[in-house]
């Protein structure tokens, strides 16, 4: 007898807000609360079906973490000591969003009357599409796929008195790499702030015989208080002379910079 294998695959788009080629999309994909220990509070985040069918979407939360590199850790919920996942509440754990419709759900938070009042908190709350009677798993060599997506809602509590946005450039270095056709520059960052902050991180260098500038790509970060990371810049191939390098950190909201200065030689 010939065996089918279904193979389940899942799509996690937490950065991006639309999947199935823009036929679902989330908005907002990020919900900032703030408020007193002991209120509750209220968001609404709404889902978007521009597609023929219907789709429907269980419920679920986890915590994660972010590494130095700026990877995610996602981890079971509740066991962050920064969660706050256990807050967080849906009026539903399963919602249908109809085709050609859009779906609004309210996202409650409930700040414990113990909450800390200098700690920011944070989770996420996943949309995971379940499969339904309609869809038909295409069969192909034998196996047969049923595609399921997954959006994630991040969810970040801010005290109210937490307002000071600050980063500072804690290094500027070459990454080391047997691969000469592969160089990088590491900046590292350190959020020495008390809130959330969202940045952009610029790298120039200006070859200092010639005058010469490169401008490397810009990369945008996000970074709770007391957290570190590093952004690797790729330096263009055979780049050979002396260079002044020089970071700059943009922070959203503010007209405040950072800038940081290497002199290196390639």
């Amino acid at each position: 007898m010939r065996k089918f294998i279904h193979l389940f695959i899942f799509f996690i788009l937490t950065a991006s807000s639309s999947i199935l080629a823009q036929s679902i999309s989330m908005s907002p994909t990020r919900l900032f609360f703030t408020g007193n220990p002991g209120e509750k509070v209220t968001q609404t985040v709404t889902l978007q079906n521009s597609s023929d069918k219907d789709y429907v979407f269980n419920l679920n939360y986890k915590d994660w973490v972010r590494e130095e590199d700026g990877n995610k850790v996602y981890l079971d919920a509740g066991s962050s000591k920064t969660s706050n996942a256990a807050w967080v509440s849906t009026l539903e754990n399963a919602i249908t969003v109809p085709a050609k419709s859009t779906k609004e759900i309210v996202v409650t938070m409930q700040i414990p009357a113990n909450a800390s009042k200098s700690t920011v908190t944070n989770s996420m709350l996943f949309f995971t599409q379940l499969p339904q009677q309609a869809d038909q798993a295409r069969i192909q060599n034998g196996i047969g796929i049923i595609t399921l997506f997954e959006v994630g809602l991040h969810i970040f509590y801010t005290p109210p008195g937490n307002q000071t946005k600050s980063l500072d450039i804690t290094n500027i270095s070459e990454v080391n790499n047997e691969n000469a056709a592969n160089r990088k520059v590491a900046v590292s960052i350190q959020n020495d702030g008390n809130t959330i902050n969202d940045a952009t991180v610029e790298f120039e260098l200006t070859e200092t015989d010639t005058g010469k500038e490169i401008k490397l790509p810009t990369i945008s970060i996000s970074m709770l208080p007391n957290t570190n990371q590093t952004v690797q810049f790729s330096l263009p191939e055979n780049i050979s002379g002396n260079f002044l390098g020089v970071a700059i950190i943009k922070m959203a909201g503010s007209n405040d910079l950072r800038v940081g200065e290497k002199n290196f030689k390639f």
